[in-house]
């Protein structure tokens, strides 16, 4: 019997017996990412995605507003406000939020605000970078050993 198609990276329709395997390489990135992430999982059970963007988004560039990081992550202002309310102290359907951010008013735009991390936030935030910047040495002492100079696992 064979195997029904499925749709490629490309977007185009391949068998999967002629896509190209998973790399051991891949394997490590993604594993290292996992790990990364591992202080918003400790946080709760489990973290919608959504969140866990936003709150990387909002920890890359804080002090913005919400306009500001919907465009930067490509979603509707009204979403990323939900977001960040649910990531914020209290969540939107009124239970408590995860604590990682704060949203300010803006100190000359009233209309305006401005999200900030809490102390909580940075904590995560830092657990999270120290991580990424671990496996990156050990990527790139691994690369140099092995006289591949060029790239690095995460720029």
């Amino acid at each position: 019997m064979a195997q029904a198609p499925t749709l490629s990276a490309s977007g185009s329709t391949a068998n999967s017996t002629c896509d190209p395997p998973i790399t051991q390489s891949d394997k490590r990135v993604t594993q290292a990412l996992l790990w990364a992430l591992k202080p918003l999982t400790n946080l709760r059970g489990s973290i919608p995605l959504p969140f866990v963007t936003t709150f990387l988004t909002v920890a890359l560039d804080e002090g913005k507003g919400v306009n500001a990081y919907a465009r930067a992550v490509g979603i509707h202002r009204a979403a990323m406000s939900r977001y960040l309310r649910d990531i914020g102290d209290r969540a939107r359907n009124g239970g408590p939020g995860l604590g990682l951010v704060t949203i300010e008013p803006h100190p000359t735009a009233p209309l305006r605000s401005q999200v900030f991390l809490t102390n909580k936030g940075r904590l995560i935030a830092k657990e999270i970078f120290q991580q990424l910047r671990r496996v990156n040495g050990r990527e790139h002492s691994a690369l140099s050993e092995s006289g591949k100079t060029s790239g690095r696992l995460f720029r």
